[in-house]
């Protein structure tokens, strides 16, 4: 039976007291426990995060992208027909077009922009008999692109991009 104390070795020094396995593993993992506690701690905290935390920043109702309406103005003029007349309609990518368009050719439309750039633009061709072929961009009233084609079959195109706050 040991008490805890070392035998003395013939050498006068005493022997090294036996340690268990246990006690070896203890010693080793010491660092377990601590790891364990500290994941623990972060899971608690991040839960408790998200619970109490609300879905939206505080003031986000209150937050307003800017946004506006554009009286916008599409003229094409030439003599005769036009082939194809095709424009913008809604600030992005929407198109329509006009096929034998009798020129000159006037499209008038609210346009809203917002909160990012909006885009307006009109392109059209040129018959085969005509001389020219013109367009002209306006918003609100003030000519943002005019463009000029000569000579028959030709194409012409005017666009310009709007800010939501360029009023």
């Amino acid at each position: 039976m040991t008490t805890g104390t070392a035998k003395p070795k013939p050498d006068g020094k005493p022997s090294p007291v036996p340690r268990s396995r246990t006690f070896r593993l203890a010693q080793r993992t010491w660092w377990l426990p601590w790891m364990l506690g500290a994941a623990a701690v972060a899971v608690a905290v991040v839960i408790t995060t998200e619970v109490f935390t609300p879905d939206q920043p505080a003031g986000w109702d209150q937050v307003r992208l800017p946004t506006a309406e554009h009286q916008v103005v599409y003229t094409v003029t030439g003599s005769g027909k036009s082939p194809e007349i095709k424009y913008v309609v809604d600030g992005v990518n929407g198109t329509e077009t006009v096929v034998n368009g009798d020129l000159p050719w006037r499209k008038e439309f609210t346009l809203k922009v917002g909160p990012g750039l909006g885009v307006v633009q009109v392109l059209a061709a040129n018959n085969e008999s005509a001389g020219s072929i013109a367009c002209t961009v306006s918003v609100d009233g003030n000519v943002v692109h005019q463009a000029t084609s000569r000579g028959p079959g030709t194409q012409v195109s005017c666009s310009s991009v709007i800010r939501p706050s360029s009023r």
